[in-house]
Parts: structure tokens; sequence; C-alpha cells
């Protein structure tokens, strides 16, 4: 009987202690307006705070100095109203965090916001063109999903390295001679070395894409080659798109010069791209006979599904493609620079022609340091607490994965160039799985990450073994720094300097 009355007493302390924590921690959700950060005011938004001298935040270059100041200032939840005219946007500072969100997220399709000006091209302006194949980039839900698996064999398997590698090397090769040739000239070299690794990244993604080679990296590149527009088209929309979605609330964007400069240079990369695409089409539909599947393009094994989703999927490579790797490349190279214990580590491994696995390492440790995306983000589709805050439906949940990646309390040594770190048993202090791991994310997250990576990888591989086997890579100037428009980018002038390899 004592028994009986102690069991049941014990019971109704865990039903009461239950009960009694749920009520706690629905006291201490706080609502959404409760949350610190900044706030929004009419028609100006949140631009007072990044006027300078008088701003909460002050103008920033970058993103990166913009989570640094939030974070200091408010916590490791930050709330930004109006940051976007589609929304309001929330910082986490801690993975786990938008690590809830984001896995919860990831089914049916995630979403991803599209630049409006690229949305209203495609969708509105185009419409008859795109007829409801909207690419990667600005399609959401069923249809993103649809193409997103339509795509993926094309461009996920691991035969790609096999099939374009001898291709690459050659490309390797010839940028290589052209940088080589700059060498005594200084000048010459800060001056062009940005315009021939961006020439270089498209004419290697063409190769990948259109399965041919498309001259970027002739000498005397005339004016008119579509090369040149296409190298243009990569650095003017990202810079156009971030004046407009960054833009006051108050401006009528679609009146604007820069929405109407943008729509003309959309029209442009499209009727460049569609030349390229046509031509590689003709040369397909020419050979007269089958290729072998393991030797196709990525254009003609799409070709083979879908041809809207083909031309669609090769006009985004040769848009998306450009700019990301010749960032990413260079800040390897910078990397490797100013760390010459390490680039002497890499050329050893090179020459030895046994391993990559040090190769490997330092592009992930460049990325780590120099992403080209200072954040990732995904769109709430249903209501959250998260740290305690409720979270609404329609939420930008940001996650600021370069300034993350930068903190002693996830990497030791974290602002250091130590490729190392992704080497070393589990068991040393500096092993990246010590760190959580949603903090880097070069190349995004989930169904939605970035399906270039394999391409990329292989393309920047490829171009550090051709290069760094003939050339030791200086840097002789100050901090390289970086501005953000829509993707990282590196402010000019640049300091390499080559020297023979020893």
């Amino acid at each position: 009987m004592i028994l009986l009355n102690r069991s049941a007493m014990i019971r109704q302390t865990q039903i009461f202690q239950l009960s009694w924590t749920r009520y706690l921690s629905k006291e201490r959700v706080k609502p959404f307006d409760a949350m610190p950060g900044l706030k929004a005011l009419p028609v100006i938004g949140i631009m007072h705070h990044f006027i300078p001298f008088f701003g909460t935040i002050g103008p920033k270059n970058n993103f990166f100095d913009m989570f640094e100041v939030l974070y200091n200032k408010y916590g490791p939840i930050v709330k930004m109203e109006g940051m976007l005219a589609k929304g309001t946007m929330v910082m986490f500072f801690e993975p786990d965090h938008y690590d809830k969100i984001y896995r919860a997220e990831e089914s049916p399709a995630p979403l991803r916001m599209g630049f409006e000006a690229l949305v209203y091209y495609r969708e509105e302006l185009r419409k008859e063109r795109f007829d409801g194949v909207y690419g990667l980039t600005t399609a959401q839900g069923e249809k993103w999903r649809e193409f997103r698996t339509k795509v993926n064999p094309a461009l996920l398997k691991p035969k790609i390295v096999k099939l374009y590698a001898p291709g690459l090397e050659e490309i390797a090769d010839e940028l290589v001679s052209k940088l080589w040739k700059m060498k005594d000239h200084p000048e010459a070299l800060s001056r062009e070395i940005e315009s021939e690794i961006t020439k270089w990244s498209l004419e290697s993604v063409a190769l990948v894409c259109l399965g041919k080679r498309i001259g970027c990296l002739q000498d005397n590149l005339s004016d008119d080659h579509p090369a040149k527009a296409l190298t243009y088209c990569s650095k003017s929309i990202p810079d156009l798109s971030f004046k407009l979605e960054f833009a006051p609330r108050f401006i009528n964007k679609r009146n604007s010069s820069w929405f109407k400069q943008l729509m003309n240079i959309f029209d442009l990369q499209w009727e460049v791209s569609e030349k390229y695409i046509e031509d590689a089409k003709r040369s397909i539909n020419e050979k007269g006979q089958a290729t072998p599947e393991e030797d196709q393009s990525v254009l003609e094994k799409l070709l083979a599904i879908d041809e809207k989703v083909a031309v669609m999927m090769a006009n985004e490579m040769l848009f998306a493609g450009i700019d990301t790797v010749a960032y990413a490349v260079t800040g390897l190279l910078y990397n490797l620079a100013i760390n010459k214990e390490a680039q002497d580590k890499l050329r050893q491994e090179i020459r030895a022609q046994t391993s990559t696995k040090y190769l490997k390492a330092c592009v992930k440790e460049s990325l780590r340091l120099l992403p080209v995306l200072s954040a990732n983000l995904r769109e709430t589709s249903k209501d959250y607490v998260i740290g305690g805050y409720q979270i609404p439906a329609g939420t930008f949940a940001i996650a600021p994965n370069e300034y993350l990646s930068k903190l002693e309390k996830f990497y030791p040594r974290a602002k250091e160039f130590v490729p190392e770190r992704w080497l070393v048993e589990k068991t040393d202090p500096i092993h990246y799985g010590n760190a959580h791991p949603m903090v880097t994310l070069p190349f995004g997250f989930g169904v939605r990450s970035c399906i270039g990576r394999r391409i990329a990888e292989l393309e920047i591989e490829t171009l550090v073994k051709r290069l760094l086997d003939k050339v030791e890579v200086q840097w002789t100037g100050p901090p390289l720094k970086v501005s953000t428009k829509v993707i990282n980018s590196f402010k000019k002038p640049y300091h390499f300097k080559l020297v023979p390899a020893k």
C-alpha cells in the first residue's frame, strides 16, 4: 500500500514538473517584435542605420563587417526589418539555431529568395521566351525541384572529372603562359590578372557546358568578341542587382536607370549565350553518330532529356560559373602567396603526383576564409520558435557563415590559413570536425547546395596544379580587401608577383 502511494506521488510530481516546464517555456517565448536589431522607419526603411558617423551601423564595404557589428551590438539573434523589399531578415549567430530551420525546410523544396529584377525579367518581361522554365536561380517550389532533378545527373557524377580533365589542363596551361609573360611587368600583371583569370574561368566552364572551346584566352581579344560581352555581363549583373535590391523603398525601381540598364544586360547575356549554345547544338547534330554518354558535354546530356532545360542550364552556367570560380581561385592564390610554407608543401605534393589531399585541403581552407558568398539564406515556410523568439513564416533566416568561420569559438587559429585542419586526426584540437557542421558552408546546404561544386573544384585544382608546378606566387602589397555586391569581390589593385619555382 505504501509502495503504491509512493508511486502515485512520484507520478503526480512528474506531471506537475512537466506542466510547469511547459508553462515556463511558453512564458519565456518572446514575440517577434521583441527581437533586438535594426528597426525600420516609414519610407526609408533601415537606411538611417548606415549613415556615416550618425548611423547605428555606419557604412560597410561587405557583409562580414556588418555581421560583426550586429553580433557585438545585439547578440546571437538579430532582426533587420525590411532589409529587402520582400520581408524581414533574421541573423542567427548560433549554428544550432539556423540548423533547425534549414533542416526543417529541406522538404519538399527549400525557399531561397531570387533577385527581384531577374524574377521579373524571366517571369514577366520575357515570359514567352522562358515559357515556365526559370532555372535554378529564380525557380521555387515544385518548378525548382523538377528542374534540379533533371540536371543533377549531368553535373554531379564523379565521371565528370575524368572527361574534362585534359581540356581543362590545356586551358590552364594557356593562362599560366599568359601570366608568365607578364612576370617582369608588375604594372601589367596587376592590371590584367583579374581579366585573364575571368577569361580562364569562362573558357573552362564553356568547355564543360558546351563541349567546345570559345577562344577567350587568345591574344588581343577584340572588343566585339562575344566572350567579352559575357564577362561584362557577369560583372555588371551582380553590381546592378545589389543596388536595386538594397535601394530605399521610396524609389520606383522599375522606372530607374539601373533597372532599365539591367534589363538590357539580361537581354545581352541571353543573346550571346544563346549563340554559343546554338553553335554547340549544331556541332552535336553534325557528328552524324551518337556520342557515348560518358563523353558527352553537359549540354548534350541534357538535350537528350529536355531541350528547354538544357538551354536554360547552359545559360546559367555561362553566367553563374564565371566570377564565382574566378574569385575562389584568386582567393586561394592570395592565401598561398602569403603563406609560403603551405605553398611549398603543396608544390611538393603536386610534383610527387601521388596525392591531391593537401591541394583539396587548401581549397577548403581558402573557401572557409574567403567564401564567394558571405552567408546562406532560407525563407521560412512556417512558424518557428528559435532561441526563445517567435519566428513567423515568410522570414528570411540568414546564416552568416563567413563571419562564424573566423571565430575562435569554432576554429582554433580561426583567421589563419591552416590547411592541416582538414587532414589531422579527430583528436587534434585544430581538426575541422570540432566545429559545428553548419558553420562553414561555402557551397550552401542540402538539396539547394551549389550544383556546380564538382566542376568548380575541378577547375580550381587543375589551374593551381599547373601554375604552382612552375611558378611561385608572391604578394607584395597590403592585405587583400573584400567588398560585397551580391557575391564577394576583391578590391583592386592586386599585388601578385610571379617568380620561377624552385
